[in-house]
């Protein structure tokens, strides 16, 4: 179970350092026949949110405002409090706002975005799609659309949007970016990349478009180009501190660690709370083999962030190798519920089950599993625990891919073998088994310090 390649601190999985908050609007100006003094304080003039509560609740006191008139201030009134983070206020001011003219867009818009920050996605696209009806042109309706939509899974509809905004709108850096994320999602890293050339010609002192681009350099192994981006994002922003995170990930990756211990350090450094770095600091330290000082790493990160996947998988290895095999369980069902399908959380899930006493339950949650999974590698692995295949076949297909690959996998299958010989009492095959992987397996793989607390508890 190799380290995951992380994507810079954000909000939520995402997953990237520009913000993709929905885009609120505020309504056009206001006119009146009244003072315009608060009309204008209400429409936008107000340097702060509780002013612009207060003038545009001042201008609601008129009894003569025109139907549109008010709907733009309700609007307005929504947008001050969405800026104060109060939601459900927000909401009800925009509800009010399309209750006196239904068919300002601008209420669709930012109510949807209200809608869309509550979690209510269903009614989010429900009115960027009434807003997009009511005028097609309007670009707020269609990103934030896209972004919904990204976010539902419907890749393919995120990207229509997108190219769409695109063709209307060439010169927008930030469609580009949402579209390298919908790429992305999609699988085609070379389309995300081409997408981030292009925000990053226009954008070219944006450090955190290098940083994204970096990512999917790491993601396609290439490592030079990767760190080139990240050393220019430094160049621009020497206290940004996702590009020392993500600089730090890729020596992970290669293995060079006494550079990744530099980065990692100033990451934390210049921002303590950075969960990626304190989870990629906890892998460095499963490298150095100090167990303890690595959970107190991935802690940390799990304390900053909750959703972040990674860093329960490699806690959980932790717990298994000191057979602590129900806090193990716990924390791989914890990630799988984050992160749906991942072969590596039912493999080592299978384990901690199955050592743990409860083989019934591990087979059971396993051919579950396996029922959905994809045929590819751990798959083989999969199929020796379930009596569907056996070692040979294991050794066969990971003899498959490039050489990077053949090599991590070969490592992945001692180790699995290992633990199934270790299942069916043979000891002794177990232990060589074991000495393979500790032998050939990367340092920061899980299977690495598995296979060494599998030698200890063997006495080899």
């Amino acid at each position: 179970m190799p380290p995951p390649s992380l994507l810079p601190a954000v909000s939520g999985t995402a997953r990237f350092v520009h913000a993709t908050a929905l885009a609120l609007a505020l309504a056009a100006g206001l006119a009146s026949a009244q003072s315009p003094t608060n009309l204008d304080a209400c429409g936008g003039a107000s340097p702060t949110a509780d002013q612009r509560i207060n003038a545009c609740t001042k201008a609601l006191e008129s009894n003569s405002l025109p139907a549109a008139e008010k709907a733009s201030i309700y609007n307005n009134l929504g947008v001050a409090w969405k800026f104060k983070g109060d939601l459900d206020r927000a909401i009800t001011n925009y509800d009010r706002a399309i209750g006196a003219d239904p068919g300002l867009i601008n209420a669709y818009v930012n109510r949807g975005a209200a809608l869309g920050a509550k979690g209510d996605m269903d009614a989010a696209l429900r009115d960027f799609d009434q807003a997009l009806k009511l005028d097609p042109q309007s670009a707020q309706a269609r990103e934030n659309r896209a972004l919904v939509r990204l976010g539902r899974g419907n890749v393919d509809g995120a990207i229509e949007d997108l190219d769409e905004a695109i063709r209307r709108d060439s010169k927008n850096v930030r469609n580009y970016v949402d579209r390298a994320s919908a790429w992305q999602a999609k699988g085609d890293v070379a389309k995300a990349i081409a997408d981030l050339d292009q925000a990053a010609q226009l954008a070219p002192q944006r450090e955190d478009l290098l940083v994204f681009r970096g990512v999917l350099f790491d993601r396609q192994g290439d490592y030079t180009r990767s760190i080139a981006d990240y050393d220019e994002a430094i160049r621009l922003n020497k206290n940004f501190a996702p590009a020392y995170n993500n600089r730090c990930n890729t020596w992970l990756l290669k293995e060079a660690y006494d550079q990744a211990v530099a980065d990692c350090t100033q990451a934390l450094k210049l921002d303590p709370n950075l969960a990626q770095a304190h989870f990629n600091r906890g892998v460095l330290w499963v490298v150095a083999e100090d167990f303890a000082k690595a959970q107190q790493e991935f802690d940390e990160a799990i304390r900053l962030a909750p959703q972040l996947a990674p860093a329960y998988k490699s806690r959980a290895a932790l717990y298994f190798y000191r057979a602590q095999y129900d806090e193990a369980q716990a924390d791989l069902e914890h990630a799988a519920k984050l992160l749906g399908s991942d072969p590596y959380v039912a493999i080592w899930r299978y384990l901690a089950q199955a050592r743990g006493g409860h083989p019934e339950d591990a087979a059971k949650d396993l051919t579950h599993f396996a029922s959905g999974a994809s045929h590819e590698w751990p798959a083989p692995v999969i199929d020796l625990y379930l009596g569907r295949g056996d070692a040979g076949a294991v050794f066969s297909a990971a003899q498959q891919g490039d050489a990077r690959a053949q090599a991590d996998h070969q490592c992945e299958a001692s180790f699995y073998v290992g633990e199934w010989h270790l299942q069916h009492g043979e000891k002794a095959r177990a232990l060589r088994m074991f000495d393979d992987a500790r032998r050939t397996c990367r340092r920061s793989f899980s299977e690495s310090g598995g296979a060494l607390a599998e030698i200890g508890r063997l006495g080899g």
